[in-house]
């Protein structure tokens, strides 16, 4: 393909869609420096895996690794501090995996995944239901252990990010329908939770995050709005939302520190009528257990279109998957690679 003319969306996805079956991922070679022992992880990993486009990141303490999903393959990967990429999650459906969180007590990867892109793009049939769902896979072989159906007959469901409390539910947020769904830790929904703040046209509920203090932190990619759900498994949940004191462009995918700050992935690739918006990185902290809350930094991102966070014990990493690509058909920066970052 002549590299001068960008390739349509509905193309990007279908070439990456074939990538995923039988093909090897290639990862550009890191410096000796990154294998310094003190911090085994480089400051950046620029990783060349055409048609991957990661979304979601999470970090592995068993394999001290990461994993991605793939909005263009629906696999999970093993992405290792020498760049190497490996499958570990094979390609379950026609869709894109998102948001996705380790749960290491219960030996799991929990993932979200929806055809939204693909319906979008008339890759798929559109006379057939959509779907949208939560999975979780294996950690050590990838094997499928659930997959939730989450589209509850919704015209244009999108399963968007995972969290897991400290029993094993499960809670997935739907930028399409402006819903968190809980699910068991066997698999089966409890119920699913609604509330008119949580309302747009534009894209709605996105990052979320369990706190240990047994509440969630939910973050509304349009307007940058952040919510604290109580009691989320009972059958009224109580929704406040957090006073900020100023709102970032948008919230994407959010992660909780160790130190009890929040850090904040903002970008404008879902902002609806092509308003301008800002690639940065922002850290809250609390001092009221999350009824308001203060920015203590604000990075504008130097890698464009950062979607969301690994927390890691060697620093938070930043993901860029050249997304763009497939929403707007805009070619990345650099083209077949993604970029993970420390902050």
């Amino acid at each position: 393909m002549n590299a001068s003319v960008p390739a349509s969306r509905r193309t990007v996805l279908r070439l990456a869609t074939a990538g995923a079956v039988g093909g090897a991922l290639a990862a550009t070679p890191l410096p000796a420096f990154a294998k310094s022992a003190r911090c085994p992880l480089p400051r950046t990993l620029s990783v060349t895996a055409p048609g991957l486009y990661p979304e979601g990141v999470a970090w592995d303490p068993r394999r001290k690794a990461f994993l991605v999903g793939s909005s263009a393959q629906g696999t999970i990967s093993v992405v290792k501090a020498d760049g190497s990429v490996t499958p570990l999650v094979a390609p379950f459906a026609q869709v894109s995996v998102l948001g996705i969180a380790v749960d290491a007590p219960r030996g799991r990867i929990v993932a979200a995944y929806t055809d939204y892109f693909f319906r979008q793009l008339g890759v798929v049939d559109p006379s057939l239901p959509p779907v949208s769902g939560v999975g979780v896979f294996d950690l050590a072989t990838g094997a499928v252990q659930h997959l939730v159906d989450l589209s509850a007959g919704q015209p244009e469901p999108r399963a968007n990010d995972v969290t897991v409390d400290r029993d094993g539910t499960i809670y997935v947020t739907d930028t399409g329908v402006d819903t968190v769904s809980v699910v068991s830790r066997d698999g089966k929904v409890l119920q699913v939770i609604s509330d008119d703040r949580f309302v747009t046209a534009d894209t709605g509920p996105n990052g979320i995050v369990h706190h240990p203090a047994g509440y969630l932190l939910m973050g509304k990619y349009d307007g940058g709005r952040l919510f604290r759900i109580d009691r989320p498994r009972s059958a009224r949940p109580v929704i406040s939302e957090v006073r900020l004191d100023r709102a970032p462009t948008s919230v994407d995918g959010i992660a909780l520190r160790p130190d009890g700050s929040l850090v904040v992935a903002a970008n404008d690739l879902s902002l609806a009528g092509g308003r301008a918006g800002r690639d940065a990185v922002v850290v809250l902290r609390s001092t009221d257990n999350w009824r308001t809350a203060r920015t203590v930094q604000d990075q504008t991102w130097p890698v464009e279109d950062p979607t969301t966070v690994a927390v890691t014990p060697y620093g938070d990493y930043v993901i860029s998957g050249g997304l763009r690509e497939i929403l707007t058909g805009t070619p990345s920066s650099t083209p077949g690679q993604f970029h993970l970052r420390r902050r």
